[in-house]
């Protein structure tokens, strides 16, 4: 068992026992890769068939703060910038620094899209292909155990930088879309990270001229863990207001629950201007104390959209 520097043993020590506990829990869905609640404003990063979908250049950043006030918990930033070359050609750029107690996870990444026409309904068929390089290190120098020249935490700092392959398949129209992305195809065995499948679908159903509604699914299968879903609905107002309630559970247990995990949440953003945009997601216990969540997750969104200075196609809805 250890301790971070400067820590009262004494005050703490439970703390650590629990996030450890989460950490090894496969039935809390703890993830090897970092997974984001605003994922559908940030598919590239998953996906890389998702550059060149929109018309536009978009530029996505991500702060994700998970069980705030835990020291170790989990801290994820993420970036992803895309544009269209061309009626078929995408190109892009997305990276993530993930860090959870001392092990971080650094990546960048190219992604590429070659995208179809289906049909004169302007449904179209993206393929992508993602080429990034990962570093894995795990630093233990400010670890403190409870005894003294305990040899388990002797280990030197390590670190290991790989070449990565991903792939996806993203089908839309401006008003739905389905994709599955592995962005991560070949496994590190030095740091035990195993190949993750996501599954991502959503529409925009009008309901008036001022109200719609946007419902997302993102289902995340790794070997030897439950299948994970996260599910959400939200009421868009005008096209500039979008709020509403969202939950993450396995798909053999449908809903959160103290004993297989999860969670519930909301989700809001706003259009600040034409080109900006802000999204918020939250996770606390408010809504969860009964599933033995008593800390809180914050993540917020900045999203910035250009015209690209191609323009031979239909621009596709903002909200996704």
């Amino acid at each position: 068992m250890f301790m971070s520097k400067g820590i009262n043993i004494k005050f703490k020590y439970l703390w650590m026992l629990r996030l450890i506990a989460i950490l090894n829990c496969s039935l809390l869905f703890s993830q090897q890769e970092a997974t984001f609640s605003q994922y559908m404003f940030s598919q590239q990063l998953i996906n890389p068939a998702y550059v060149g979908a929109q018309s536009y250049t978009q530029l996505s950043i991500l702060n994700h703060s998970q069980w705030i006030n835990i020291d170790g918990a989990p801290e994820t930033q993420a970036l992803s910038l895309g544009t269209k070359l061309s009626e078929k050609i995408g190109i892009g750029f997305s990276a993530f620094n993930d860090r959870i107690g001392p092990a971080r996870n650094t990546s960048s990444s190219i992604d590429f899209a070659y995208h179809l026409k289906l049909n004169e309904k302007n449904l179209k068929l993206g393929l992508g292909l993602k080429i990034s390089g990962r570093l894995n290190s795990l630093d233990l120098s400010g670890i403190r155990t409870v005894q003294s020249g305990d040899n388990s935490f002797l280990v030197q700092t390590q670190n290991e930088l790989n070449l990565n392959f991903g792939a996806g398949f993203y089908l839309y129209n401006p008003k739905f879309y389905l994709g599955m992305g592995i962005p991560f195809l070949i496994e590190e065995d030095t740091f035990n990270i195993q190949r993750n499948f996501y599954l991502v679908l959503g529409g925009i159903f009008k309901i008036s001229d001022n109200l719609q509604l946007k419902p997302s699914l993102l289902v995340q299968k790794t070997a030897e863990i439950e299948t994970i879903y996260d599910n959400s609905i939200w009421a868009v107002v005008n096209d500039r207001f979008w709020f509403g309630p969202q939950y993450r559970a396995s798909l053999k247990n449908v809903l959160p629950s103290q004993k297989s995990g999860g969670y519930f949440g909301a989700i809001a953003g706003v259009y600040i201007s034409k080109n900006l945009s802000l999204g918020y997601a939250y996770q606390g216990a408010t809504g969860n104390q009964r599933l033995g969540i008593t800390n809180t997750t914050h993540e917020i969104l900045l999203r910035f959209q250009f015209l690209s200075k191609y323009r031979g196609v239909l621009r596709s809805p903002r909200l996704f």
